[in-house]
């Protein structure tokens, strides 16, 4: 699991850290979805950090994962969703380091809240990734790819509550298990105009065949509004079984447009 950041990537730490962010659908720091859109002819930019640190017995690994997401609303309740995501990890095992990084699978998204009433909503999310991340370095899956996410909300002026249920067709080249599914909550607290708290909890089938145990987490994080279209987020992962990351510090910054 994972949570220091390589040297190379302190920079990329210091500018994410220096920059203001938005609040975000499906806000990060948290992985479970909310039911908002941006609005018919509203967009959002949202670029993320993840830099992970996990260890096992006899191996550790460094880890960072950067993306950038560009929603755009079709219409009022519909939006569309482009991912660009990049990573580097090092692994250091008998006294070795290998370092990879690159480019991974490119995905394309939709959500459509088709539910509205009162403070609960419930909208769907489907979306493909293809095949762009150099599988031979385990920077993509190899094979393009399918997904579905149910997710409903209920909001208070101060609390919101989240669950978000998922299906991935997990098409590979490295032997990993081709159907994952995902569980999770979210609970978030407005404290003002411009801080939000948040948690997540939640859990995905372990890729590894190897074993049933799935892969759980535990976020705890906060989103700081700079402007009305500006905020910034920052977050800490905690893997609570064998397969998942062990830490992960997780920061953002989204930009409503």
């Amino acid at each position: 699991m994972r949570s220091g950041c390589p040297s190379g990537w302190r920079i990329i730490t210091l500018v994410l850290a220096l920059l203001p962010a938005a609040s975000c659908f499906a806000a990060h720091p948290l992985i479970t979805e909310d039911t908002g859109t941006q609005g018919r002819g509203n967009g959002q930019l949202e670029l993320t950090a993840e830099f992970g640190h996990d260890e096992a017995a006899d191996a550790e690994e460094d880890a960072a994962d950067l993306s950038a997401v560009l929603s755009y609303g079709l219409r009022d309740n519909l939006d569309v969703l482009l991912t660009l995501p990049y990573s580097r990890a090092d692994a250091k095992a008998d006294g070795a380091t290998t370092t990879v990084q690159g480019l991974g699978d490119i995905g394309l998204d939709a959500k459509w809240r088709f539910f509205e009433e009162g403070r609960l909503g419930v909208a769907l999310k489907t979306g493909v990734t293809f095949a762009t991340g150099d599988d031979t370095r385990n920077l993509g899956a190899g094979k393009s790819n399918a997904s579905v996410n149910l997710v409903a909300s209920y909001e208070t002026a101060q609390w919101g509550y989240y669950l978000h249920l998922g299906h991935l067709r997990n098409r590979n080249v490295h032997g990993e298990r081709n159907v994952i599914h995902h569980a999770s909550v979210a609970l978030t607290r407005t404290v003002s105009d411009r801080l939000k708290l948040v948690a997540d909890l939640g859990r995905f089938t372990s890729t590894d065949r190897s074993t049933s145990v799935d892969a759980r987490f535990l976020t705890l994080g906060a989103i700081f509004g700079v402007r009305d279209d500006f905020d910034i987020d920052l977050g800490v992962k905690r893997g609570l079984s064998d397969p998942e990351t062990d830490t992960t510090l997780q920061m953002g910054i989204a930009l409503r447009f």
